[in-house]
């Protein structure tokens, strides 16, 4: 059971991706298809396979061999890990499901912070702390 909660976030970290492209630039999550950020050109199902495209691919587009970002697999990763530590503490339960859910929004909100290095406060503090 654990290889499959490990594939599930395998799966959901491939769409993590999605969100922390496309949410900073108003786009849709779903149209058009997942396409190089270079030469635009779609990509097929068989480079859309979490890590393991990644790796097949050496780390770069099929077709204009563009580099494909380290966050790529590192946020697949990081929820197929996820997914199993929380199922492995918690087990199977809505607790589970809650966490997991919470874990990805944090994943897609910390890494879209990072790229966009965007303050982690509105507030302005002055040198003397008024």
């Amino acid at each position: 059971m654990g290889i499959v909660i490990a594939l599930a976030g395998l799966a959901v970290g491939s769409f993590l991706n999605v969100c922390i492209d496309r949410l900073p630039a108003r786009q849709s999550l779903l149209m058009p298809r997942s396409h190089c950020d270079a030469c635009k050109t779609p990509l097929a199902t068989r480079d859309l396979v979490p890590i393991a495209s990644y790796v097949l691919l050496r780390g770069r587009c099929r077709h204009c061999s563009t580099a494909i970002p380290l966050r790529i697999p590192l946020v697949e990763a990081g929820a197929a890990l996820a997914f199993f530590a929380w199922w492995w503490r918690l087990g199977e339960s809505w607790q589970t499901a809650i966490a997991v859910a919470i874990t990805c929004l944090l994943i897609v909100g910390t890494v879209i912070g990072i790229e966009h290095r965007l303050p982690l406060s509105r507030t302005r503090r002055t040198r003397h702390g008024s």
